[in-house]
């Protein structure tokens, strides 16, 4: 993690003084696309305070430099933006989050400003677009993806969708072995879920096999534990 920030955020082209825009961190794992977006920043007046390339580093980031805004990649390998997302709502730290993401996807959106995002822009967007953005959040504002309006978020928070509707299409996770996860959760056996579902044991920890490949645990309480941190399956009550 590179945490010093760059000689772009004091001088220009030219070497004439910029006014400090506001502070950014970046945090995506592609080195080429970080080293970019941090010049661009630098660029237009931005400081850039850390790069991540992990989930794991941008919690360090924001924990070091509070009130920053946090470009966060919403598909970084393990720990992904979202989970980083929820992590960050739930420790209270003084961060403004907005998701990059390289494609427009509604159900993405809507589970980046559930995880408590507070604006979702597109990867190959227009550089005004994304510092219009930037400042924007900065000044309290939610920023949805370009062409939505801008001061949706609490509406959309207040929405009946389901948080982990795009977890299920990153994990591939198909509606049978979603509907098994959640009965995992259940005391019910292989042997009673086999019965509920019409299926037979051998096809239920078939699924139950599927599940744990594509969540990457080891056993059934490992799987509950992810499903629900992964807003999979749901942890009220």
């Amino acid at each position: 993690m590179n945490s010093q920030r760059g000689e772009a955020s004091e001088r220009g082209a030219g070497g004439t003084p910029l006014r400090d825009k506001g502070r950014v961190i970046i945090a995506d794992d592609h080195g080429l696309f970080r080293q970019g977006l941090r010049q661009l920043l630098e660029t237009e007046g931005y400081a850039v305070e850390a790069e991540a390339t992990t989930g794991e580093e941008a919690l360090k980031a924001v924990a070091e430099h509070q009130g920053c805004v946090l470009l966060l990649d919403i598909a970084m390998p393990g720990m992904n933006g979202l989970e980083v997302a929820r992590r960050l709502a739930e420790r209270g730290d003084d961060v403004k989050v907005v998701m990059l993401s390289a494609r427009e996807d509604r159900d993405a959106l809507f589970s980046a400003i559930s995880a408590g995002a507070r604006g979702y822009v597109a990867k190959d967007a227009e550089p005004d677009q994304l510092f219009a953005a930037i400042d924007l959040v900065m000044r309290g504002g939610t920023v949805l993806s370009t062409g939505v309006a801008q001061n949706l978020g609490e509406g959309i928070r207040q929405l009946d969708y389901a948080p982990g509707a795009y977890e299920q299409r990153r994990l591939a996770l198909t509606d049978r072995e979603l509907e098994i996860l959640r009965l995992l959760a259940t005391p019910k056996s292989p042997a009673q879920m086999a019965s509920q579902l019409f299926l037979s044991k051998k096809t239920v920890q078939n699924h139950i096999s599927a599940i744990y490949r594509k969540l990457d645990v080891r056993s059934r309480s490992e799987a509950i534990v992810k499903g629900m941190e992964l807003h999979l399956i749901d942890n009220k009550g």
